[in-house]
């Protein structure tokens, strides 16, 4: 009996709490939501300005403040790294957006219209030999000229010259049993007794040439300036800042598919 009478008093107790936590979840998502909704529009005005890196910003900025992001902002920052000349991140985004609206997306007939817009320019990326695959010039490696080997510190050695004796361990001893199975001491024959060796690559001259650590090998280093596809460049546009945060893998992106 006294159990019936307690249990409307929990799913009262229980109602309650799920109102309080309720109206508290919608009073943070609400402001972050119409905080969204705000930028989004002084984005696609500034893009009608043709104010692209302010339209870039603001994008970078709905991004990071990890809401959930309008379906459609995927285009609209594809058609501005567009604009930019950022075109391996433009298809990223616009894959992005065709991946996520399919022909359903309010902005489909122009998704795909930039999508074939965007064909001869990452062609020209594909086939550039000064630039990173992706659009970003590439630089002649500071430490090895771009020869790709360069004369550096030994390795194996680390500088030293000299390493251990594998068969006496360093020790510069070695031992064996006798007839008389009594073990017996002897100075080492590979070191004579020394217990180390003249480096075998660098032949104590502390130095090897080799594969140029700075650049891999490769005889070229990174940029973040846009490459022009010519052998000859002046400095020009850069990437923007924020392309590391991004990547290629925009996975953990929160995507709003209401209005």
């Amino acid at each position: 009996m006294m159990d019936c009478l307690i249990r409307p008093f929990r799913y009262l107790f229980f109602l309650m709490l799920i109102m309080v936590y309720g109206e508290t979840l919608q009073a943070q998502v609400s402001p972050n939501l119409g905080n969204t909704s705000r930028l989004m529009t002084q984005a696609t005005t500034a893009m009608e300005e043709g104010e692209f890196e302010k339209a870039n910003a603001i994008f970078h900025q709905i991004i990071q403040s990890n809401a959930p992001i309008p379906s459609e902002m995927p285009y609209f920052f594809a058609e501005t790294l567009y604009e930019l000349k950022q075109y391996d991140n433009s298809s990223n985004f616009l894959g992005k957006y065709l991946d996520l609206n399919g022909f359903k997306g309010q902005h489909y007939k122009e998704a795909k219209a930039l999508e074939r817009k965007l064909e001869e320019p990452l062609k020209e990326i594909s086939a550039c030999q000064f630039c990173d695959k992706k659009g970003y010039r590439l630089l002649t490696c500071t430490t090895c000229s771009g020869e790709k080997q360069v004369e550096q510190d030994c390795t194996l050695c680390k500088a030293q010259g000299i390493v251990g004796c594998s068969r006496c361990a360093g020790q510069g001893i070695v031992t064996k049993k006798n007839v008389f199975n009594i073990l017996e001491y002897y100075d080492c024959e590979r070191c004579s007794g020394a217990g180390r060796l003249t480096c075998p690559r660098c032949e104590g001259t502390h130095l090897e040439y080799g594969e140029c650590r700075t650049c891999a090998g490769t005889g070229h280093l990174e940029s973040e300036e846009l490459c022009n596809h010519q052998e000859s460049q002046s400095i020009g546009i850069r990437r923007t800042s924020f392309r590391n945060v991004f990547g290629n893998n925009m996975s953990h992106l929160k995507i709003n598919h209401h209005p």
